[in-house]
């Protein structure tokens, strides 16, 4: 597995598993890293050392990747929500602190998120977090018990005991903390149940989510349909008298201006080979500031210009095929 460092003046926009992606809201998703030290066995990207799909990893640069938020940031009409998310463990980036710092600085930021498994918590870097303005943890625990979240993690050094003390650690920096655990049916349907007790208890909020049988990833269970889903929140939610449906008002989430799409589906764009790609047989390039996933191609050297057909810009997602 390779490690690419995204610096300047590589584009931080077009791709799904580094840099920012803005869905046309006043959220912006923020990519630092993409690597995984665990493999969820029910990953939807295949994240982790037990991937079958993922040749490359990517960290961008800190100060590049801030000044890329703010750039985006300062053209928004409202204020901003950063998620700090990500294909993998965003937290491992060595300079997470300093990007959330940054971010913050920013005065249209008003709340910054981090999505985590909770595996690299610890006390340093809670606190650390707190420090630089970090307002929200979203911490992905799929389960209290010891042995089945070790399972689901796919990792053998998967502690809740351990987690459990960096979520007092964390309430008394006075960060918040939403509970974001994956439902998986009939495999830690009483997991959630439990988990939705103790948050309850400690007064954070949910964001429970829904299993995803994704082309690409890991499949270990029929996925439900979303009416069975919300049927199973509901029931929860009655039985434990507490509230498990997000709603946009609720975030602070309005629709917003974005920058592109620079490029219509179906358009031919010339590029330059700036990065190896995220999975096999693909190449990524640069046109009109943004980066491109070419699939379909392998062995092509950085520096070298392809000639490419635009195939999908949604969300400015982009992926193309040679032409």
């Amino acid at each position: 597995m390779k490690l690419e460092r995204v610096k300047e003046p590589i584009p931080l926009i077009g791709h799904i598993a580094f840099g920012i992606i803005d869905r046309g809201t006043n959220v912006l998703q923020v990519r630092p890293f993409s690597n995984c030290p665990m493999s969820c066995i029910f990953c939807s990207v295949d994240a982790g050392p037990n991937s079958r799909s993922r040749v490359t990893e990517y960290i961008v640069d800190a100060d590049h990747l801030i000044n890329w938020v703010n750039y985006i940031v300062d053209r928004k009409i409202h204020q901003v929500s950063i998620l700090i998310d990500g294909v993998g463990e965003p937290i491992l980036h060595p300079d997470i602190v300093k990007i959330v710092k940054g971010i913050k600085e920013n005065r249209k930021v008003f709340e910054v998120a981090i999505e985590t498994h909770g595996l690299p918590l610890n006390e340093r870097l809670i606190k650390g977090l707190a420090n630089a303005g970090l307002d929200r943890i979203n911490l992905s625990l799929d389960s209290l018990d010891e042995n089945k979240a070790k399972y689901l993690s796919g990792h053998k050094g998967y502690s809740v005991s351990k987690i459990l003390k960096m979520i007092d650690l964390a309430l008394n920096e006075g960060l918040k903390i939403m509970l974001t655990p994956v439902w998986i049916k009939g495999m830690n349907d009483e997991d959630i149940i439990n988990l939705v007790k103790f948050g309850k208890e400690k007064g954070l909020s949910f964001g429970i989510q829904k299993y995803v049988a994704h082309p690409r990833g890991r499949k270990v269970a029929k996925e439900v349909s979303w009416k069975e889903f919300k049927e199973f929140l509901s029931k929860i939610g009655e039985m434990l008298d507490v509230n498990l449906f997000l709603s946009p008002s609720q975030f602070k989430v309005f629709p917003d201006v974005r920058l592109g799409p620079v490029m219509d589906v179906g358009e031919k764009v010339v590029g330059e080979v700036v990065l190896d790609g995220w999975m096999k047989n693909e190449v990524i390039i640069t046109a009109r500031g943004r980066v491109i996933t070419v699939v379909g191609v392998s062995d092509v050297p950085k520096g070298i210009s392809l000639k490419v057909k635009i195939s999908r810009n949604k969300d400015e997602i982009y992926l193309a095929r040679l032409s």
